[in-house]
């Protein structure tokens, strides 16, 4: 029975770079490198496969970053809709402080904070960001409690 969730492992073309970015902008603490791995084909179902990784976390949750130094694929593209692609979200206290502090350090949100206003996640605030490869992160503020 599966009883929890464990981590998420995003794929990255530059691992040291996605590492500075999840560590040093977004404030992740760094765990440990993994790898590299190799003969690992079965197990990821990718022919010739080698990795390294790097591990982070974040209120409790980890984040594995995954570059596959063999083979090296880059699918470009894909947008938020196509079956396949995900997002990460990262809870915060105040968005629009961390919106901000975000755009100073250079990051491109695809639009401003959005206050959902209706529905079960209404009082939500919620925007999308890209990381350096183009995955979608969210910040998500919960509602306030009335």
């Amino acid at each position: 029975m599966i009883s929890a969730s464990h981590h998420v492992g995003i794929i990255v073309s530059n691992l040291e770079r996605s590492l500075a970015f999840y560590r040093d902008v977004l404030g992740c603490k760094f765990m440990f490198d993994g790898g590299p791995y190799r003969n690992i084909e079965k197990e990821v179902a990718v022919p010739n496969a080698e990795v390294k990784t790097a591990h982070l976390e974040i209120g409790g949750f980890e984040i594995e970053l995954v570059e596959y130094t063999k083979p090296r694929i880059k699918l470009e593209g894909l947008c938020n809709a196509a079956i396949g692609t995900s997002h990460f979200a990262f809870e915060v206290d105040d968005i629009y402080a961390e919106y901000d502090r975000l755009k100073k350090k250079g990051v491109m949100f695809n639009a401003p904070p959005l206050l959902i206003l209706e529905g079960g996640k209404k009082g939500q605030i919620w925007t999308y960001f890209r990381d350096p490869d183009g995955y979608t992160l969210e910040l998500v503020q919960k509602a306030k409690s009335p």
